[in-house]
């Protein structure tokens, strides 16, 4: 299921890049292309046959049988506009894309019950990301979007981006020292500096103007730091409803007009962004990991810890081996 997963991420990569404009959307045919390669590698495995190394991509329609794979024309037609991409620089037009894309479509929905017994809209990306609690709200996410309320739907995908931040700014486990994506303790509205008046609490205007700015820093300091794309961020800020926490642990959204217009497809690119960004967070996975470890090495040692001190280089000893290259000796 996870390579069924990453086979759906690169097809949606391919649908994402196509959007671009030209000739940024000819990355569109790579990915694509890419996505076949690995679902067709994935369908001879669970057939048990056997690709050789040397097969050329149009070779596996015929590998694979007696199992009959649709749309050789239409792969063949990829192909060869990828071959015009990657060796002559010919970009591919936008009919020629979108004409990859509806045969990958059409590929990927025939092939994948007939040999895997799932649908493919079925395979859920979701399965890749290594955040649980980020993958349990998409989850939840989903649940809503499946009876058409894109709205909580998108406010679940909020709830799930912030805790993909949180996952690596403070972790669920303990470790050594502070993580290095944290920025500070976690800044919000209300952290607010007040002044004393003469009976009044006075907030000082450029103060507010600074804790804004601390807050919306650290922001895009953590998302930055874990390789998330920012503008693509932006634009997911911007479609999407603020979700605020209370006291009495309830967190709710303002359901404005622009939220309850809120559609399937705006849906279907957050959801893919919170992935994609998961993806990208996970190389962080190594370094928090390694926090965990020296945490449990160094937590409640059997001696205390010592102290040693720098002492410059090493000296040579008495018996230092000579290289044979600086050996004048041997010359003579």
């Amino acid at each position: 299921m996870q390579r069924l997963a990453y086979v759906r991420y690169l097809y949606r990569e391919g649908i994402e890049e196509s959007r671009r404009p030209t000739p940024l959307r000819s990355r569109a045919i790579t990915s694509f292309h890419d996505a076949v390669e690995n679902f067709i590698g994935l369908v001879a495995q669970q057939l048990g046959v056997e690709l050789k190394k040397n097969t050329e991509f149009l070779g596996y329609w015929e590998a694979v049988k007696p199992f009959e794979l649709p749309k050789k024309e239409q792969m063949r037609r990829l192909n060869d506009v990828r071959v015009a991409l990657k060796h002559n620089g010919t970009f591919p037009s936008e009919h020629q894309i979108e004409q990859a894309r509806e045969a990958l479509a059409d590929f990927f929905t025939t092939v994948t019950p007939k040999v895997f017994d799932v649908d493919f809209d079925a395979v859920d990306m979701v399965d890749l990301l290594t955040q649980p609690e980020t993958a349990r709200l998409v989850r939840e996410a989903q649940t809503h979007a499946d009876v058409g309320d894109y709205p909580m739907a998108m406010a679940g995908l909020v709830l799930a981006f912030d805790a993909l931040l949180d996952h690596y700014a403070t972790g669920d486990r303990p470790t050594d020292g502070e993580s290095p994506f944290r920025f500070g303790a976690r800044l919000y509205r209300s952290d607010v500096v007040q002044i004393p008046g003469a009976g009044n609490t006075q907030i000082n205007p450029k103060l507010k103007k600074l804790g804004r700015f601390a807050m919306d820093a650290q922001d895009a300091l953590r998302v930055i730091s874990l390789g998330i794309d920012y503008p693509s961020l932006a634009r997911f800020r911007v479609m999407s409803p603020p979700v605020y926490g209370y006291a009495n642990g309830s967190q709710r959204f303002v359901d404005l007009p622009s939220v309850r217009a809120l559609s399937a497809d705006d849906y279907d690119w957050a959801r893919h962004f919170i992935i994609e960004s998961g993806l990208q967070a996970s190389r962080a996975d190594e370094i928090r990991g390694m926090q965990e470890r020296a945490h449990a090495l160094n937590w409640n040692p059997k001696t205390p810890f010592g102290e040693r001190s720098w002492t410059g280089p090493v000296e040579p000893t008495a018996h230092e081996e000579v290289s044979l290259f600086e050996d004048e000796t041997l010359d003579q």
